[in-house]
This record gives C-alpha cells, sequence and structure tokens, in this order.
C-alpha cells in the first residue's frame, strides 16, 4: 500500500514544477546577469511562498520559512549555472559563484518575512485564526 503524500511532499512537488518550468523557459540562456538573477529570484520566493501557504496548513511558519529557504536554494542551483558580475573576468566568475550565492540567500531570507507580511497585509493570505486583527 502506498502512503499518502504528506504537505511538505506536495509542496516539493509543486516546487519541482517551477524549477523545471523556469529551467525550460531560460533553457537557451548560458548566462545570467546578477540583477536578472534578484528579480528571478524575487518573483520565485513569491512563487514558493504561496505555493507552501496554499498547501502546508498543518505546518508551522518557521518550517515553512526553513522549506522555502531550501526550495530557494534548490531553484538557485538548478536555474543559475553561471551569474554574471560585469566587472569580474570571465574565468573568476564560477569561483565567485558561491559568495554570489551566499549573499542573495541573505537578501531572499529577508524577502521572505517581507513578502509574507506584505501578502497578510493586503489579503493575498488571510490573517491565521488565532491572529488577533
Amino acid at each position: 500500500m502506498v502512503e499518502p503524500l504528506n504537505s511538505k511532499d506536495l509542496i516539493k512537488g509543486e516546487i519541482d514544477r517551477l524549477i523545471t518550468d523556469v529551467k525550460n523557459s531560460l533553457s537557451q540562456v548560458k548566462r545570467v546577469a546578477v540583477g536578472e538573477a534578484w528579480k528571478l529570484l524575487q518573483l520565485a520566493a513569491a512563487s514558493v511562498i504561496q505555493i507552501i501557504e496554499k498547501l502546508g496548513h498543518d505546518i508551522s511558519s518557521p518550517e515553512k520559512k526553513e522549506l522555502a529557504m531550501e526550495s530557494l536554494n534548490k531553484f538557485y542551483d538548478s536555474v543559475f549555472i553561471v551569474v554574471d558580475i560585469p566587472v569580474v573576468p570571465n574565468f573568476l566568475e564560477p569561483i565567485m559563484h558561491k559568495y554570489i550565492k551566499g549573499f542573495l540567500m541573505i537578501l531572499v531570507g529577508a524577502s521572505i518575512d517581507a513578502l509574507v507580511t506584505t501578502f497578510r497585509n493586503t489579503g493575498v493570505f488571510l490573517k491565521k485564526m488565532n491572529e488577533e486583527v
């Protein structure tokens, strides 16, 4: 007998589909400028947060953020092979890749909190039942 998927498995499946769709749309792109990588990460963060909020009713807020960060790390590793930095010679960019990723992931962590707050305040997410208005 096959066990039913839990909400984390469902979320990971949806995020895998998102990653595949983005990879397919960028299949001809070999290098992404750091500014464009940031924009794509912001869009991915918004999508990941919405997927988690929609499917993760039984997951705590800290677990949701952890899952979002894991998902966005996977997104970065899957989508961005080389991030182009205008002032850095091409042969140094692969070496710089992990530092760029680290910096962008710090920003993404802060963005997740801001996006969740914005989504709640604008009605994209309904306030949790136990929260005071």
